[in-house]
């Protein structure tokens, strides 16, 4: 076979299926397509980034890119943490990465109480369509400020802040899988009766066009998980509460990663608490907020809406480092946030190519950071650096005053300092938050020359777990100069940065802080799923296979097999 010609033809045909201006060839125009949010082994096989304009031309676009047996990555925000949704080193075959991007829409159901989200609808938006009804989206914080998108939140099973709803997760969903004969098989599970043709169901679900008595109510599926609340509960459990290779959060769309492509998602939205209220709990011992996760869950007070946790050292850098990002996410709509990305990642390609210096943005943005609003107000600002352990906890309703009493008593019990929020001061406190990781990347970038790798890692700790203030052996001690803890601290789900020492060896250390996480029997990766940086394990490795069986979709993730059939 003359590979050339193929590659050749199956460009032609994608063009004319969505125009040329939306099959990207060149490497600056795959740029922001192809690298994630962290850097990757790009291979050198991508043909082409593929931008379908409705959901019929990405049926098209699949069926010809399975009669020429290429690789497929299909990609939704392209937000991911871990590169799940980008190509990553060598392949065996050609490489089409498909872009959701422009493929937006929301479908109100059951008067609001559940929605149809189509590939590139984003949890902001959603959250804004639901506002009106005083509803709210599945994550309403943390990804929804940098444009994720809810199928992707979906297919990774992504948990993120809200202690009361645990993981995303849905049992009724639109999907293409590619069988063992090479073909695309079109699965409507969405319970909504959109007709027989791939070409009828899809163009009918992307105008909308079905009505109440097409939609299916009633039946076993189910459209989040109603599990959780118990779960988190249970701190007596030798478990994590969450974590990515949980083989009960594996269904279909829900945690398949890119090994289906996923066309449509059917989930609950929430109702909108009417009054909030943001506490901001710290402390130099770590008993207090050990009991107070222990106490509060074993009690009768309702969840907090949230419980997120910040070391002093990540609070240091956020000041120092995220005031442009948190100026950004207060100001900006998550839309546009998503084009800065994209920006951000063609300005280093160009960079690379001239050869001037990587770090040159953030230097610029840094110098510019100055001359902004600061990340906190002085009062929070000033508690933030003053101690070494940080909550915020954010209550609702009914819980409110019950919640104040509880903490009034137990900084009556554990030194502590309990400030009460305004509202304004809410929205400030949950932004620095949100943009702790962005400062901390920053941080590392400016000053390169005094560290070697960095490594992030999001894991889950058992629920009976206290060593959550984590104290590294002696041999890991000695190469990490520095380290940034933070996390969902009632689901014992924490997010941990590693600055190595310039001489340490960063796949070693890799491999000894996983032992030590294996000793310590931590899960991992907590919510970002396994991308490329972390193992499979076996459940998550056979629904894998279950799902592609080909190994034609997304095809390496998990640090699984990428030939053709799993050879």
């Amino acid at each position: 076979m003359n590979h050339s010609n193929t590659s050749a033809n199956l460009l032609n045909e994608l063009q004319a299926v969505v125009g040329a201006a939306q099959v990207l060839t060149s490497p600056s125009q795959q740029q922001a397509y192809i690298n994630g949010v962290v850097s990757s082994a790009v291979p050198s096989n991508v043909m082409a980034v593929v931008i379908p304009k409705t959901l019929l031309a990405l049926w098209q676009v699949l069926t010809l890119c399975a009669q020429a047996d290429v690789i497929i990555i299909a990609q939704a925000a392209n937000t991911g943490l871990t590169g799940g949704s980008t190509p990553y080193g060598y392949y065996d075959r050609a490489v089409v990465v498909i872009s959701m991007q422009q493929l937006a829409g929301v479908h109100l159901i059951e008067e609001g109480r559940e929605i149809i989200a189509l590939p590139a609808a984003t949890l902001q938006q959603l959250e804004t369509m639901l506002a009106p009804l005083q509803r709210e989206p599945h994550s309403v914080l943390g990804s929804s400020c940098v444009g994720a998108s809810v199928i992707g939140g979906i297919c990774n099973n992504s948990g993120g802040m809200l202690v009361q709803r645990g993981p995303a997760y849905t049992e009724m969903a639109l999907f293409a899988q590619r069988t063992t004969d090479g073909n695309f098989e079109l699965i409507n599970n969405l319970g909504v009766d959109l007709g027989d043709t791939p070409e009828e169901i899809l163009s009918r679900l992307q105008q909308g066009m079905f009505g109440p008595e097409q939609i299916e109510t009633g039946g076993d599926r189910i459209i989040a998980n109603t599990q959780y609340q118990d779960k988190v509960r249970d701190c007596a459990a030798a478990t994590p509460a969450r974590f990515n290779n949980d083989a009960s959060g594996l269904f279909e769309a829900s945690g398949s990663a890119g090994r289906l492509v996923v066309f449509a998602v059917r989930v609950a939205t929430f109702p909108k608490a009417q009054q909030e209220q943001t506490f901001y709990l710290s402390s130099n011992d770590a008993e207090a907020l050990t009991a107070l996760r222990r106490n509060w869950l074993q009690s009768e007070l309702p969840l907090p809406i949230l419980a997120e946790y910040m070391h002093q050292t990540y609070n240091e850098i956020t000041l120092q480092y995220g005031r442009d990002t948190c100026l950004s996410m207060r100001k900006l709509p998550a839309e546009r946030m998503g084009t800065l990305y994209r920006l951000q990642s063609r300005i280093g390609y160009y960079l690379n190519r001239w050869r001037l210096p990587a770090s040159l943005p953030d230097r610029l943005l840094q110098c510019a950071s100055m001359l902004m609003p600061a990340a906190l107000p002085k009062n929070l600002a000033k508690q933030a650096m003053a101690y070494r352990y940080h909550l915020i906890i954010k209550v609702a309703d009914d819980n409110i005053a019950s919640a104040a009493t509880y903490l009034q008593a137990h900084i009556q019990q554990y030194p502590c300092q309990l400030h009460r929020c305004t509202g304004e001061e809410s929205k400030q406190l949950l932004v620095f938050r949100s943009a702790a990781t962005a400062a901390m990347f920053r941080y590392h970038n400016l000053h390169s020359a005094e560290y070697g790798a960095l490594i992030s890692t999001d894991i889950a700790l058992p629920r009976n777990a206290v060593d959550w203030d984590e104290q590294l052996p002696p041999a890991l001690q000695q190469q990490v100069k520095k380290t940034f803890y933070l996390g969902h601290f009632f689901c014992h789900v924490m997010h941990q940065d590693y600055l190595l020492v310039p001489t340490a060896d960063e796949g070693q250390v890799k491999d000894e802080l996983l032992a030590f996480y294996e000793q310590r029997k931590v899960e991992y990766p907590a919510e970002h799923n396994v991308g490329h940086i972390y193992p499979a394990k076996t459940a998550l490795k056979e629904f894998y296979q279950q799902l592609d069986p080909t190994n034609s979709l997304n095809p390496g993730i998990g640090q699984t097999a990428k030939l053709k059939n799993w050879r």
